[in-house]
């Protein structure tokens, strides 16, 4: 047996059908927050935004070589570092023997 609907209660349906759309398009936003999810949505911004999302990766990857670098820089300096305390310490020890008389004790 066929359903009829009348014309009011036919655009209340369709009606609740675009506000159940329009619901699960904003879940979908605000599950991944993006505006535009896929190609299908909005083609040039999809596109746009999957350019951007590359080119920030790219300069993330750039700035955890370039904190990579400065730490090897850090440690190289505190080596550096180090090795002039023990020469300072090495000429002191050559200085206070040069200044001994005494030939056993130098």
């Amino acid at each position: 047996m066929p359903v009829s609907l009348s014309s009011g209660v036919r655009d209340t349906l369709v009606t609740i059908q675009q506000t159940v759309a329009e619901a699960t398009l904003s879940q979908t936003r605000l599950a991944t927050g993006n505006k535009v999810n896929t190609a299908l949505d909005n083609p040039m911004s999809y596109f746009a935004a999957a350019s951007l999302n590359q080119r920030a990766g790219d300069l993330s990857g750039l700035q955890d070589n370039m904190q990579q670098a400065v730490r090897t820089i850090s440690a190289a300096s505190s080596g550096i570092d180090g090795m002039t305390k023990l020469l300072q310490t090495a000429q002191g020890i050559a200085t206070s023997a040069a200044a001994e008389s005494d030939q056993t004790r130098r």
